[in-house]
């Protein structure tokens, strides 16, 4: 399955040396019981299964809760413990994967078999964990799996095929070509198809699926570290490998032409079967039965899990994205730039709806009802939960799983499928159980569960039917039979058997709700068969371990009637993701001594191993010891907050196991989304390994904005501005610094500038940034060499000269002012700020050499010189002249200058100065030809002269008679 990096924060209770729990078998009427078998009474002492934490710290439920009408009903599965994987044979009948190397084949009549014990590796997450039969298997009789080996201390994903044998005339409809025909006995030929080297206890082949076209389909983890940032990961991104893809091939290794990489230059090679890549624990997939299209569940790392429908050739993002969303620590690496993902169809967070998906199969058969039928059923193995959507044609989502789960406490499920008739059918692996979900409206038949405990000295059995339970929550009656004919009824009852006792009897629970609906399990008992003693020596209490450090068990077990007992030793690794946790199952093996090293399985993790011996009658006696971590404290520091990843976890502090493995990852930019990553303290790059010692450690980042990387490598910046007085303030779009010579500020777009003196005075005094926006410019010297700027980001520019002091030039009038060519031109350095005009009606600024008005029916117009010198004797905007309306320009007949405004017009030339014109006098003149009429420029402003008003020229004039409105021109 999957690990996630986290903190532990359960752990199982360690059993005191010598507890002893006695087993009896449980089994329903209809089971094939194998002689003498047993279970135990606890289910957490299971032989050789451990027992899977719930996440969320709850327990598992006593039945499953389902939707009304549905039940689940157990069937024969050829395999004592940890079932991974089952594929249906053509008669009916069906073989079974055990992750401990056993194939087990079911015939349609229930009957189980072992056919084969493989060699595997068991390391947590391997095994023997993936099964399919060929789509011409009566002939053929060829099977795939998919396993984990040890090959000269290496380990190897291996996908192979098989010829299975057989002996003796059985069901199947097969002709064997191994050793007979009949019945399945053996696996022989076998033949490797993939061969991968296994970088990790995880993610590793899992689902083969034998198409009917005779090709192969199949999934391949990414087979890279999930405690820390493995680089390994990015192979999932490499189309020349195979891991993290989906393939598509043909069982001789070519890869199928209709691939979206397909070369038919080499047909063999990775890119040629790649269907579709960018997957990290690709666990369990369907084809889609109306599309064909595969349908994937992508177990995630630290957030998210996915299920996805897969595109030909689409990249699903890992280990770049999980889910819609950049993968913590990954994504701050420089590999996943301009990595992105395909949507996928569904995703959950991790909590309580669980933390690793199964990918399911849609329910193809017309039983369920209407809302079920062409569901997608899909299932978490950590939270025990069965889920369904629905999807379109399109590969649209049009229904998401239900919020609390179609089905809860339906055991761990580890791959699904369907029966003949359609019904979803999936393993559990924690119970080794083939589940099939069956459609029964009405009442529904209780479930019949049996315990009992032994005091072998008296020969009383007492005997709890508390497990048993009804679907429909009905009020159940139970009758017993003990097996030497006599019996009771109730809930709890105690019996003591004759002399001697020491026979196996076979006793009945039947369990009937008010219906009548009835439900018999079986349960072996012994009555004076003693419990096993089991002795266990452990470390003293209080014992850490490293990473590395070997756990040392010593246990012995002696029992009253078949004296001393073999040991036999399995081993959990619990694994916690906050409150919620789960199992990742060790080795198992006989012995009296247990000594292996402690595992580095992300932080915090403790590992749980179990010694237990059984008798000659199934009676188990176990006890457990839990190995806790030896922890220290890794802390981050900086004093510019980072999401700085650990183990892809966003910490500023936390445990880890002394020897484990740790990757720290600084993302390139800090919270601020500014600051930028500058060094660690202790010098290296972004992304470190180290082993955690035995001590705690902090790491302190350094990261600087854009305005400390100037000051810190611009030495005329910083000796400019001196020693830093504030501070640094601001957002991602605008930050700024304060300093004893001035302040410095920064944008995205213009980066980082100063501001100081008289300038920065009268930026701030004006509004500063919030009106004139950020510097684009330091303070510069002017081209004339006589004053200094600074230009900022909303169209204004504040000016500086030791005569005129600091202004700011902004908008139309700054726009006017640098078309007349800056400082350089007619009006020269401001001498003010941007005003409001006398008037009120407009805006202006006054400069050396004149002025720029503006106002919004004009524009800004320039006027300087002796024409500005005579509107300002007409008292500028609010006189009789107005707002400019021309820049001062040449007169048409080259020899002078004007300037037009709003009412009337000042012209200038050598030999007559300015003077204005305006009213009927001006139309008079402009009608006659201007300056170049016979009157030639005005020599005189208008003046009043009796009856009326005046304007003097060069070679004449004009008047304006008041009482007649009389306009008359004359020669001198």
């Amino acid at each position: 399955m999957d690990a996630k990096p986290a903190d532990i924060s359960a752990a199982r209770a360690v059993r005191p040396a010598r507890a002893v729990t006695l087993a009896r078998a449980v089994w329903p009427v209809r089971a094939v019981r194998p002689v003498r078998a047993v279970l135990t009474v606890l289910l957490a002492a299971l032989l050789a299964i451990p027992l899977v934490v719930l996440r969320g710290g709850g327990t598992a439920s006593a039945a499953p809760a389902l939707p009304v009408g549905f039940q689940l009903r157990d069937m024969p599965t050829g395999q004592s413990e940890l079932l991974t994987d089952f594929a249906w044979t053509p008669d009916g009948g069906y073989f079974t994967t055990g992750k401990n190397g056993r194939v087990a084949w079911v015939s349609s009549a229930g009957a189980a078999r072992t056919v084969a014990q493989l060699p595997v590796t068991t390391e947590q997450d391997l095994g023997l964990v993936g099964l399919a039969v060929a789509h011409d298997y009566n002939t053929s009789r060829t099977i795939y799996t998919s396993r984990v080996v040890t090959v000269d201390g290496v380990w190897h994903l291996r996908l192979e095929s098989w010829t299975v044998t057989g002996t003796g005339t059985g069901t199947g409809t097969g002709t064997g070509t191994g050793t007979g025909t009949g019945e399945p006995s053996g696996l022989t030929n076998p033949r490797v198809l993939i061969d991968l080297v296994a970088n990790s206890h995880t993610h590793t082949i899992t689902t083969i699926i034998a198409a009917p076209d005779g090709t192969l389909w199949v999934s391949i983890g990414d087979s890279a570290d999930y405690r820390f940032v493995d680089p390994l990961a990015f192979r999932a991104q490499d189309l020349s490998g195979g891991y993290g893809k989906l393939i598509h091939m043909y069982p001789d290794g070519r890869g199928v032409s209709g691939n979206p990489f397909y070369d038919a230059a080499n047909p063999t090679s990775w890119r040629s079967r790649i269907y579709a890549y960018g997957f990290r624990s690709p666990f369990r997939f369907s084809l889609d039965p109306a599309t064909g299209a595969p349908v994937l569940g992508d177990v995630g790392f630290f957030t998210w899990e996915e299920v996805n429908l897969i595109r030909p050739g689409s990249n699903y993002g890992w280990p770049c994205r999980e889910g819609n969303a950049p993968s913590p620590g990954y994504a701050d690496l420089d590999a996943c730039r301009g990595v992105g993902g395909a949507k996928p169809l569904w995703t959950y967070v991790h909590g309580p709806q669980g933390t690793a998906v199964t990918g399911g199969v849609v329910y193809t058969g017309s039983y369920y009802p209407a809302a079920y039928r062409g569901a997608y059923f899909f299932g978490d193995y950590s939270s025990n939960r069965l889920y369904t959507l629905k999807y379109d044609a399109a590969g649209n989502l049009t229904r998401p799983p239900e919020a609390g789960g179609f089905g809860t406490g339906i055991g761990a499920p580890v791959k699904f499928g369907t029966a003949v008739n359609g019904d979803i059918v999936y393993a559990d692996i924690v119970g080794a159980k083939l589940r099939r979900l069956v459609y029964a409206p009405g009442n529904r038949a209780p479930t019949a569960q049996a315990t009992t405990t032994t005091d072998a000295a008296t020969r009383t059995v007492t005997f709890d039917g508390g497990g048993s339970t009804d679907l429909d929550g009905d009020p159940l009656t139970y009758t017993w039979e003990f097996g030497d004919g006599t019996g009771a009824t109730g809930l709890r009852v105690s019996h003591t058997y004759a002399a001697p006792g020491t026979s196996p009897l076979t006793a009945r629970l039947t369990v009937r709700d008010p219906s009548g609906a009835a439900n018999t399990v079986e349960v072996t008992v012994v009555p004076a068969n003693n419990a096993p003693v089991l002795t266990l020596t452990a470390p003293p209490p209080g014992t850490v371990f490293k990473v590395g450090d070997p756990v040392h068990l010593t246990a012995s077990a002696t029992d009253a009637e078949s004296g001393p007992l073999a040991i036999r030793w399995t081993s959990t690794i619990l694994h916690c993701s906050g409150p919620y946790c789960h199992d990742h199952v060790g080795t198992s093996f006989d012995g009296p001594a247990y000594a292996v090293p402690f595992t580095d399985h992300g932080d915090n993790t403790s590992l749980v191993v179990t010694a237990s011996a059984t008798d000659g009658d199934g009676v188990v006696a176990s006890t457990t010891y839990t190995a806790k971590p030896k922890l220290r404290t890794l802390t981050i520091a900086g004093t510019t907050p980072a999401a700085v990843t650990v183990n892809a976890m966003a910490v500023r502090s936390v445990p880890l196991t002394v020897g484990a493995r740790v990757t720290v990852i600084a993302p390139e930019v800090a919270v601020d989304g500014v600051a930028t990553f500058a060094s660690w303290a202790d010098g290296g790059s972004r992304s470190r390994e180290l082993v955690m010692p035995d001590g705690d450690v902090t790491l302190t980042t350094n990261y600087l904005t854009p305005i400390d990387r100037r000051y810190a490598t611009d030495a005329a910046f910083r000796t400019l501005l001196g020693a830093p007085t504030g501070p640094e303030t601001g957002d991602a779009a605008l930050r700024h610094r304060d300093f004893a010579g001035g302040r410095a500020y920064w944008t995205p777009a213009a980066g980082v500038h100063e501001v100081h003196g008289m300038i920065l005075g009268n930026y701030l005094a004006g509004g500063g940034a919030p009106v004139f926006g950020a510097p684009l410019t330091d303070e510069t010297r002017t081209p004339d060499g006589v004053g200094r700027f600074n230009h900022f980001a909303n169209g204004a520019s504040s000016y500086w000269t030791p005569g005129t002091g600091a202004h700011l030039v902004y908008g139309a009038i700054r726009t006017k002012w640098a078309a007349l060519g800056w400082e350089r031109g007619p009006n020269g350095y401001p001498t003010t700020d941007e005003a409001t005009t006398r008037s009120g009606a407009g805006r202006y600024n006054n400069f050396q050499n004149g002025a720029v008005y503006w106002k919004s029916s004009t524009g800004a117009r320039s006027v300087y010189g002796a024409i500005f010198t005579k509107y300002g004797q007409f008292g500028w905007d609010g006189g009789i002249l107005g707002f400019p309306t021309t820049d001062e320009t040449p007169t048409a007949d080259g020899r002078g200058r004007a300037n037009t405004f709003e009412g009337g017009a000042v012209l200038w030339s050598p030999a007559t100065g300015a003077h204005e014109v305006h009213g009927l006098i001006r139309t008079r003149w402009t009608a006659r030809g201007a300056e170049r009429s016979y009157l030639g420029y005005p020599t005189s402003d208008e003046y009043a002269v009796p009856g009326g008003r005046r304007s003097d020229f060069q070679f004449g004039y004009i008047v304006w008679t008041a009482a007649t409105g009389a306009v008359v021109d004359r020669r001198y």
